[in-house]
């Protein structure tokens, strides 16, 4: 088999999603000729046409489409094999971790206390990050393994061939506030016309999976957004300072609603069931990675559907 180059697998991506010879040259700072002349040494050396170049725009061949996942791989695992090696000697007992900015601190030290009980000869990095920064840690090798909420019925998946999932629980993303004296919510859903609303950043996870619930409803409840943060910490001291209503996830809040000092403000019909997941890229073959993942796939077992 001939040797394959890292920027002709580069070139080749350039071009599946640009579909334009043009287009892919200029991304990649080379003529139109040389990047040509590049794609083509590829399809020599893998053997077969990848492209359709009468098609316009120009499209994957079916040999490309089953080879572009191949190429994916490929360059995310040498990526971050460089990443880690750079990092120094003990790369290979340190396991890097990020978690959304709630788990963190909640389900986050539990994780890892109970992995060193399994494996103690590792040592744990971790990172609080919104979960697109993370997705983008972990496609480029940055951290291995991800902690983060998914909602069921959102439309964002990752590739699980190269980034499997594991299900470790379920939580609620649910509409909170502040109780009075008495233990009543200071405002409600259900039966207020207008709410002060504390929202999460449009870029936020969450915040995509509140506004869709919202959207979905049929209340005539006016929600007047007065603050907006992409943290759920942050949005949880407005709560508690009476400043409106928030949705929570359910396992950050659990005390605070056990002391009554939060409660919930609207019915079932308010909440969002949420995910809690781990994920990891399937190109990092670090031996203590794949250790620890067989470690909470044996104890958890529930892939992401």
């Amino acid at each position: 088999m001939q040797n394959i180059e890292t920027k002709w697998l580069e070139d080749f991506i350039a071009l599946a999603q640009s579909q334009s010879f043009s287009r892919a040259a200029q991304l990649r700072h080379v003529t139109q000729p040389a990047f040509s002349r590049r794609i083509k040494t590829l399809e020599q050396a893998v053997g077969t046409k990848l492209f359709d170049r009468d098609a316009q725009p120009v499209r994957l061949s079916e040999a490309g489409r089953q080879f572009l996942p191949v190429a994916r791989k490929v360059l995310t695992q040498l990526q971050g094999a460089m990443k880690q090696l750079s990092l120094g000697t003990d790369y290979l007992t340190r396991v890097n971790f990020c978690a959304a900015h709630s788990l963190s601190f909640t389900l986050m030290p539990e994780l890892i206390q109970w992995i060193r009980q399994q494996e103690p000869g590792f040592m744990a990095r971790t990172e609080a990050a919104n979960v697109d920064v993370g997705l983008n840690a972990l496609r480029k090798g940055e951290c291995d393994f991800l902690l983060a909420y998914h909602d069921p019925q959102s439309w964002i998946r990752l590739d699980e061939s190269l980034f499997p999932g594991c299900q470790l629980g379920w939580t609620r993303l649910m509409p909170v506030t502040k109780a009075t004296r008495h233990g009543q919510a200071i405002y409600r859903l259900d039966i207020d016309q207008q709410v002060p609303y504390l929202a999460y950043t449009a870029e936020a996870m969450l915040g995509q999976a509140v506004r869709e619930r919202i959207r979905n409803q049929t209340s005539d409840v006016r929600l007047d957004k007065v603050y907006e943060t992409a943290m759920a910490q942050g949005l949880k001291e407005m709560v508690m300072a009476g400043e409106g209503v928030a949705w929570l996830p359910e396992v950050t809040i659990r005390n605070e609603l056990e002391q009554g000092i939060m409660v919930p403000a609207g019915s079932e019909q308010w909440i969002v069931p949420l995910e809690i997941c781990v994920y990891r890229s399937a190109g990092v073959e670090k031996p203590m990675v794949e250790q620890i993942w067989q470690l909470i796939c044996k104890r958890y077992g529930q892939p992401i559907r």
